[in-house]
């Protein structure tokens, strides 16, 4: 990093506060307690920048660290408990390394979640081949959406899934991605979510794209966001009925939940697309080739996939906590903390 771009870099790290998250950016950060005030310090070299918040501030939800190193003290998450602040914590590749709910806990949802639910998964993907159909218009989606209805087992709606995926990907091949400088070629267009640097099973997690990689940061936070939900309504996050567990892999309820904000996120980057002019600075590639969202786009990338994917996460995984109420054998109560809809209905 040269001098002449620290100046510019010093930029990129204001504002600190978007809508009710705050980011916590660059290298040497830290949050601490101090006199009863949760404090944040961060920022990049010569430039750093020092806050803090009272335990009466009510404006502040989440908490988004994606700072390269640093540290968070006890003191501090106990803190962001305490007032009921959610701490969510990013690599710089995008991936969640972490996140703090404050859990509600029913042990007969857990029950029913290892049951398993063909209705629970029918509904989640119902919601997210409708997203996908509305995102593309893909008249084959609406076909797979129509049998839905008729199939009885997970397998087959896995199927159905499978097939629907690769019709909406399908609808956005060739979609272009405008820049003002010279970039690499593969950057200018949208063909594949497969990665060529994920051989083994063709998996999207390395963007070698600049729409992949926001698409792959807009899913982690719609991920984040989903755990975070699953906390709130007494789910398990670590059992899912859709995606099973795997070795090294966890929190499978949180994977099918963010089947739902998909469509979601995938409308947030193609509007983002279709508006915006990028620079070379927008995006960063590695060594490797893997391709990263660069500051300041990626903080509206995370707000604008907060914004996108927290109504539909809060009213399906609602849902989905209702539907495996119904199949306990003694009455569960159906909450709606996330959306107020029980409250809102009494009104």
């Amino acid at each position: 990093m040269t001098d002449a771009e620290i100046p510019e870099l010093a930029a990129i790290f204001a504002p600190r506060q978007i809508g009710p998250a705050i980011l916590v950016e660059g290298f040497g950060a830290k949050l601490t307690v101090e006199r009863g005030q949760l404090v944040i310090h961060d920022g990049f070299g010569p430039h750093r920048r020092t806050d803090k918040i009272s335990r009466i501030e009510r404006s502040v939800e989440r908490i988004i660290i994606t700072a390269v190193d640093g540290y968070v003290t006890l003191d501090a998450m106990r803190w962001c408990k305490e007032v009921g602040i959610s701490v969510i914590m990013l690599d710089p590749s995008g991936d969640v390394l972490m996140t703090s709910g404050h859990a509600y806990y029913e042990g007969r949802l857990h029950r029913a979640q290892a049951l398993g639910s063909v209705e629970a998964v029918r509904y989640i993907m119902e919601r997210k081949l409708k997203g996908q159909y509305e995102v593309s218009g893909n008249p084959r989606i609406k076909e797979h959406l129509i049998t839905l209805p008729d199939v009885t087992t997970i397998e087959e709606i896995s199927a159905i899934e499978a097939k629907a995926g690769r019709a909406s990907w399908r609808s956005m091949r060739g979609t272009e991605v405008k820049f003002r400088d010279d970039v690499p070629e593969h950057w200018k267009t949208f063909q594949t979510r497969y990665s060529p640097l994920q051989r083994a099973g063709k998996t999207p997690r390395k963007a070698v794209t600049p729409i992949n990689a926001m698409l792959n940061l807009g899913y982690s936070i719609g991920y984040a966001e989903a755990r975070l939900a699953c906390h709130a309504l007494g789910l398990d996050t670590e059992v899912g009925l859709l995606h099973r567990p795997k070795e090294h892999k966890s929190h499978s309820m949180a994977l099918d939940l963010v089947e739902v904000a998909r469509p979601h996120v995938d409308q947030m980057v193609l509007n983002l697309v279709a508006e915006r002019i990028f620079t070379r600075k927008d995006f960063y590639e590695a060594k490797d080739g893997q391709c990263t969202v660069g500051s300041p786009l990626d903080r509206e990338i995370i707000e604008r996939a907060r914004q996108a994917v927290r109504e539909p996460l809060a009213e399906a995984t609602e849902d989905v906590a209702h539907i495996l109420a119904e199949s306990c054998d003694t009455k569960v109560k159906k909450r709606t903390p996330l959306t107020r809809r029980t409250l809102k209905a009494t009104h």
